[in-house]
């Protein structure tokens, strides 16, 4: 099974809300994320299950291309926190024709969508890899002596960076 997290402070209609029961989405609090977010991924995790994210955090209304937005960090520190979880690029490829943005108010079911995986990568393997974070041991324990603002400010850009290569991956595999 997938579990997918779908924000809870939007008025959600009693439809959308049935089809997000059936399908296994999990309220979040987007005010509230980082802490709800980490105890329901471990929960999702514990039971050996799959969380699914979406990390624009939202569908893109855009009506001309790049369609794509950009990726939100939450991914990457959700990475970092379970560092040994395999995060899988995935395109869903045909959506917009499927449903278009600010046109459709209706999903045309007869439409496909082709789901494309890529490979998976752990935060552990992507730090130590030159191409993503690039951090050896002796490059964290550099980091570790710090100042407690420097670190923050590395960590950051390494989510950034993260989250950025995940989108470019998720676009090689046809997202628009």
């Amino acid at each position: 099974p997938i579990s997918f997290l779908a924000a809870s402070d939007q008025e959600i209609e009693w439809h959308f809300m049935l089809f997000v029961f059936i399908y296994g989405f999990i309220p979040i609090d987007r005010k509230n994320l980082a802490p709800s977010t980490i105890k329901l991924a471990k929960q999702v995790f514990k039971n050996n299950d799959i969380l699914g994210i979406f990390p624009e955090g939202t569908r893109s209304k855009k009506t001309e291309e790049p369609f794509l937005l950009p990726g939100k960090t939450g991914i990457a520190r959700l990475a970092a926190s379970f560092p040994n979880a395999k995060v899988i690029p995935v395109a869903l490829v045909g959506t917009r024709e499927m449903m278009a943005p600010q046109k459709d108010k209706l999903p045309k079911l007869w439409k496909s969508v082709n789901v494309n995986f890529g490979s998976s990568i752990t935060w552990l393997e992507w730090l130590e890899d030159p191409k993503g974070g690039d951090m050896n041991s002796k490059k964290l324990e550099n980091l570790l002596a710090k100042e407690k603002h420097e670190v923050k400010s590395t960590i950051a850009g390494l989510y950034r960076k993260f989250t950025d290569q995940l989108m470019q991956s998720i676009g090689s595999l046809g997202a628009p």
